[in-house]
């Protein structure tokens, strides 16, 4: 009879009836439930499909595991997955729905639109086909969710049963009957009165009307709630007052206080995190903050003053702004950080603003609330003690490799005193600048309590500056408690040349310097005034020279002398061969002798380190005594005893030409042995010697034959090519109409230069003209190029010109011949009687007639006097030139400038293809002329001072190509063309410009 009900009763709805009696032909057990009244159960909107066969199961009076083991029944098996607790949900398949669609007598399709859950997975069953289900457990498997209202869930079932819903953020809080329903692991979630809290109630209004006003309101709540998560972590100070008594009024009687600190945390801090998230999605703040910033990145967030004055005045704290004027860490910091980075209203940099990484996210209830004892039912599971769960954003094994760098990292600091460590440098076999260097790219994602012990450690370990410029710092600290205080007035004299340069350039740019290098400047005497009264580093003159003696002493002592040093050559690191080149310079300078005290330094190392003959002759005569070293040299057969040709080549040059040497030279060449009677036998012997001829010499074989043709004719061509060259007719060379051979030929060019006038009535034709096939235009230029070079020679026309003169007296004009066509053109439009008044602009000015006569009258004055005399016979005299009105045509220069300033709002840059268009104005092009202009100008003019203003970098001094290869890494640093172009900068990092290293490093692009 049981069962017999149970099919009756699930066959009692139509069209469900149906498919169970499907079901149940086709051989499926159908459960059995006994005892139940039948009657329709509507689902809540955003109810657990586990809350919702609860109150099923209610309504027919079973508990929710017969209701399970029969919705899941396969054959007597329950097809059921997972444990049953408290907070658990259930996924079902699609036969598991259509039972629990019959018992409820609720059309599926209402269902999957009240629950989320409905249709969010099909399990797979362990007992093969039938209907299935799955039971998942916790806030992060499944999703946000909290208890249902009591007062609403009994207003809408007639029931008052608990119930569970999938809750938003805003969704927490019923605003009607004044409850926050709060999540708690393990239990079905505990409605929380607000009737002592009514600022709850009210951010929740001005939360939902956040999010229907700002289209980033829901992704600043979030960065909001990690913000205020992220203090309520923290010690709450003497001053915070709000916190404990809203945690006090809302705490029930029987809750323990350390256990409802821990579950009340959204519950506490939703006004804040309400009113946090209003003012950050706000846009004049967000362009207020990049302002503040002053383009520097910042180090701490009390460089943002008026940041965190808006943030204490809208939370109602006065004294929170100077808690968080310390803070370098932290989801604030990350978000100002980000803010500052980007600078730009693009998806990817509003993507970038609102991303909360996962070790800033408030770490679930789960962490710190234990697990109840009490189960969904009388018989509770037996709760097994939980694994300890790892902190978000790391490992274990992550934490342990972190701890064993911290400790290389101590001893780093110990040594050094800091931890500005190049990126290659190794300690102990450890790779610390690598390290450093990838901790200092995500410093932001860092976990809070690392970023703390590196913080403690050195507080500078992540500056937004380079490592580099926080090294040199620490040489100059540390060389003032070892020297004094510098003086910077005095241009600075303690210091050693490079160290002093460095400290002047920190003080050429100190207002742009970032205000935590200025605060560290000011920690060693350089402050603003200190700063503006420097002078540049005087490098010692005495110190230089006398460390260049010293180098020159130690290379002549083992290369034997001064004579070798080329300006090339670089003893131990010091630029020797420049330095010494300086030295020969002063020395034979007129103006400011060098003192004889140096120069005798300099000749005591070597006498000869400054000859008054050329240095090579010098270094030819140290080879040549290296050679003739215990050699008796013997002039009488070329000196060719001697194991060097080259020297013995030399030596033999010396005596052809003895007579023309220094005194000096000689008496060098006498210590050698080469005197005067050994140089005029080297004579006689040069004129006395037989010399071997090439023609005495006995051919090969194979070359005989073309060594007869050569002695035959010496003018004669070898080889195939020469072969054909000399086949070929010779032309004749000379120029045309000089010749009476080539007469006929200028005879042909002159007849259609004559039917060319006669048809245009100049010869100012271009120089691809073709006249009946004939090359006119280019015949034409060759004879204006020979005769415009026989007048750069001095020499008289040609005789045949005259001809061409006489055809046409201004086929070669001393100006340009574009003038000259266009002045044909505007004869032309007069001869055709077309209207033309110059005063009048007739031709408009827009076409090309009317823009030259623009240009020749205003540059009237400036053209030759036959160009003059030509324009007076058109109507164009001075008097026209003057009465020349201004030009009334606009500058294009305002509207491109609106399309420059939107395209940079857009991209954040002014470096766009040379293609690119916006909105129908060639952007790309404009710019690309304007940087060729600028290249032209000795100052900037007002367009390219507005384009400044808008990109300080729109014109870069390096290759434009490299300044949108770094924006592109900029904004997609992972892509694997911009990884290759980073790649490329830290390997050339030292050819790079100094600004150009200053855009990567302060973009955290390359860590040096």
């Amino acid at each position: 009879m049981a069962h017999r009900r149970s099919t009756t009763a699930l066959s009692g709805v139509p069209g469900e009836g149906r498919a169970a009696r499907r079901e149940a032909a086709a051989g499926a057990v159908v459960p059995t439930i006994g005892c139940g009244a039948a009657g329709r159960v509507a689902p809540l909107r955003g109810e657990l499909t586990l809350s919702f066969l609860s109150r099923l199961a209610a309504r027919y009076h079973l508990t929710i595991r017969d209701l399970l083991a029969a919705v899941t029944d396969v054959g007597g098996l329950q097809n059921l997955t997972g444990m049953l607790y408290p907070d658990s949900e259930i996924h079902l398949n699609a036969q598991a729905r259509n039972r629990v669609a019959t018992l409820c007598r609720v059309p599926p399709r209402v269902l999957e639109r009240a629950l989320p859950a409905w249709r969010r997975e099909e399990p797979g069953g362990k007992y093969g086909a039938g209907p299935v289900g799955r039971l998942l457990r916790g806030e992060e498997a499944v999703a946000a969710w909290g208890p249902a209202c009591p007062a609403c869930t009994t207003a809408r079932t007639g029931r008052e049963l608990p119930a569970r819903r999938y809750l938003a953020p805003e969704e927490r809080v019923c605003a009607r009957h004044r409850y926050w329903l709060l999540y708690v692991p393990g239990s079905s979630g505990l409605p929380v009165p607000l009737g002592r809290c009514p600022e709850v109630v009210d951010a929740q209004r001005r939360h939902a009307r956040l999010l229907r006003r700002s289209p980033a309101g829901a992704q600043a709540f979030d960065v909001a709630r990690a913000v205020t998560g992220f203090w309520w972590e923290q010690p709450w100070p003497g001053e915070e007052q709000l916190w404990p008594a809203r945690l006090e009024a809302t705490r029930p009687d029987d809750a323990d206080p350390g256990w409802w600190k821990a579950a009340a945390r959204d519950l506490i801090t939703y006004p804040e995190a309400v009113a946090l998230a209003r003012l950050l999605a706000d846009h004049p703040l967000q362009r207020r903050t990049a302002a503040e910033s002053g383009g520097h990145l910042p180090y701490r967030l009390g460089e943002l003053p008026q940041l965190l004055a808006d943030i204490a005045s809208r939370l109602g704290r006065p004294w929170l702004d100077r808690r968080l004027a310390d803070v370098t860490h932290g989801p604030l910091f990350t978000w100002a950080h980000s803010l500052v980075r980007t600078r730009s209203a693009t998806p990817i940099a509003q993507k970038t603003l609102w991303r909360v990484h996962s070790v800033h996210r408030p770490r679930p209830l789960s962490d710190f609330l234990p697990h109840p004892p009490d189960a969904a039912d009388d018989d509770p599971p037996v709760l097994r003690p939980n694994p300890a769960k790892r902190l978000r954003g790391h490992s274990l094994q992550a934490e342990h490799a972190f701890d064993r760098s911290l400790a290389h990292a101590r001893v780093y600091h110990q040594r050094h005193g800091h931890l500005a460590v190049p990126k290659e440098d190794v300690h102990d076999d450890y790779p610390l600048g690598t390290w450093l260097s990838n901790l200092r790219t995500r410093h932001t994602r860092m976990p809070t309590h690392q970023a703390a012990a590196l913080h403690a450690l050195y507080p500078w370990w992540n500056a937004p500056w380079s490592t580099l410029w926080q090294r040199t710092w620490h040489q100059a600290r540390d060389h003032t408690k070892t020297h004094g205080p510098l003086q910077p007035a005095s241009g600075f004299p303690t210091t050693s040349y490079s160290l002093g340069e460095w400290l002047y350039l920190q003080c050429t740019r100190y207002p742009a310097l970032h205000p935590e290098q200025q605060r560290l400047l000011t920690q060693i005497g350089i402050d603003a005034a200190a700063a503006a009264a420097a002078h540049p580093r005087r490098r010692s003159y005495a110190e230089r020279f006398q460390a260049g003696l010293a180098h020159a002493s130690a290379y002549a002592a083992e290369h034997d002398g001064l004579a070798s040093v080329t300006s090339a050559t670089v003893h131990e690191g010091f630029r020797l061969g420049q330095w010494l080149a300086n030295q020969r310079n002063h020395r034979r300078s007129h103006r400011r002798p060098m003192p004889a005290d140096r120069a005798q330094a300099l000749a005591d190392i070597d006498p000869w380190w400054n000859p008054p003959w050329h240095l090579t002759w010098q270094r030819h005569y140290y080879r040549a005594r290296g050679a003739a070293a215990d050699h008796f040299l013997q002039a009488e057969n070329g000196f060719d005893d001697l194991a060097d040709s080259g020297a013995a080549n030399w030596l033999w040059r010396q005596c052809a030409m003895y007579d023309e040497l220094h005194p000096e030279q000689r008496q060098l060449l006498a210590d050698i042995g080469i005197t005067a009677e050994v140089a005029r036998t080297a004579q006689d012997h040069a004129r006395t010697a037989s010399k071997t001829s090439a023609m005495d010499r006995v051919p090969d074989m194979e070359d005989t034959a073309s060594r007869a043709r050569k002695l035959a004719d010496p003018a004669a061509l070898t080889g195939r090519r020469h072969a054909r060259r000399a086949a070929k007719l010779q032309r004749p060379r000379g120029r045309l109409g000089h010749r009476p051979d080539l007469r006929p030929g200028f005879e042909t060019a002159l007849a259609h230069a004559r039917a060319w006038h006669a048809e245009h009535g100049h010869l100012a034709a271009p120089r691809d003209t073709r006249h009946d096939g004939y090359t006119l235009g280019m015949w034409l230029f060759s004879q204006r190029n020979r005769a415009k070079q026989r007048a750069r020679a001095g020499l008289p026309p040609s005789p045949h010109l005259s001809e061409l003169a006489a055809i046409d007296p201004w086929w070669n004009p001393p100006w340009d011949l574009h003038w000259q066509r266009n002045y044909y053109r505007a004869r032309d439009h007069i001869a055709a009687g077309n209207p033309f008044d110059p005063v009048a602009r007739i031709p408009a000015p827009s076409t090309v007639l009317g823009s030259w006569i623009t240009r020749a009258c205003l540059q009237y004055d400036q053209l030759h006097p036959d160009q003059q005399h030509l324009l007076n016979a058109v109507g164009i005299t001075a008097q026209t030139a003057e009465q020349w009105p201004p030009s009334l045509r606009p500058r294009p220069h305002a509207e491109a400038l609106t399309h420059a300033r939107t395209w940079a709002g857009e991209h954040g840059h002014l470096c766009p293809p040379i293609k690119t268009v916006h909105d129908g104005f060639p952007l790309g092009e404009w710019l690309n002329r304007q940087r060729e202009l600028a290249k032209k100008r000795s100052s900037p003019s007002p367009t390219q001072q507005a384009l400044a203003t808008i990109d300080p970098w729109w014109n870069p001094p390096w290759p434009i190509l490299w300044q949108r290869a770094y924006h592109h890494a900029h904004i997609h640093p992972r892509h694997p063309e911009a990884r290759n172009w980073l790649q490329n900068q830290r390997r050339g990092w030292l050819l790079l410009h100094p600004d150009q290293q200053h855009l990567l490093t302060t973009a955290e692009l390359v860590n040096v």
